[in-house]
């Protein structure tokens, strides 16, 4: 703690803040320290501006890795969007219910099991997709304008990685508390010290 409190102070020094200058994005302190602090705040940045351009088409970021993959693949059900997109269940239920409701998907009963449900993109989301993808590339130019492919490379790779290991991480952490816990042995009560 003592570190960090000295960097803040040595940081603080050498950025002092001109009047009317905008303020920074990040922390001084976290260009220093946490990479998933900086992770966090370039997901929510780029959330914030694909709610600005998905806004134009009428769906929400969030519904981004779904309609993708019923891009891919039409007539999905909840259970395999909910494994491919990573996401929790209830978002992909409430993203489905509001892309239903925007017009975006239909979903029919199941022919071989009536209780699932399958999901189609309508014809409007088609249409919207190509816009989609449209902006999804011009995005990523955007925001990647001017660093070097070189970087670009390297980062992708990284970030990869990091992924790879958060996911590794949930997954084993996430079977280690469903497996039943052992109860240790009952063991005879001491008697009380006189």
């Amino acid at each position: 703690m003592a570190d960090i409190a000295r960097i803040a102070k040595h940081r603080k020094r050498e950025r002092a803040p001109q009047r009317g200058a905008p303020r920074a994005t990040i922390p001084s302190l976290v260009h220093e320290a946490q990479i998933t602090t900086l992770i966090n705040l370039a997901a929510r940045l780029t959330g914030k501006a694909a709610r600005l351009r998905m806004g134009r088409i009428g769906a929400w970021p969030g519904q981004i890795p779904l309609l993708l993959w019923l891009l891919e693949e039409d007539g999905v059900i909840q259970k395999e969007l909910v494994e491919r997109t990573n996401m929790e269940q209830s978002t992909v239920a409430e993203h489905l219910d509001r892309m239903e409701r925007d017009g975006l998907v239909s979903r029919e009963r199941g022919r071989d099991d009536r209780r699932k449900y399958r999901f189609y993109l309508t014809p409007k989301a088609r249409l919207a997709a190509r816009d989609l993808m449209r902006w999804l590339e011009s995005g990523a130019e955007l925001f990647t304008k001017g660093i070097p492919a070189d970087d670009l490379a390297v980062f992708t790779r990284v970030i990869r990685q990091i992924i790879d290991r958060l996911d590794e991480y949930i997954r084993s952490t996430s079977e280690r508390r469903a497996m039943p816990q052992q109860r240790p042995a009952h063991q005879p009560r001491r008697a009380a010290a006189k």
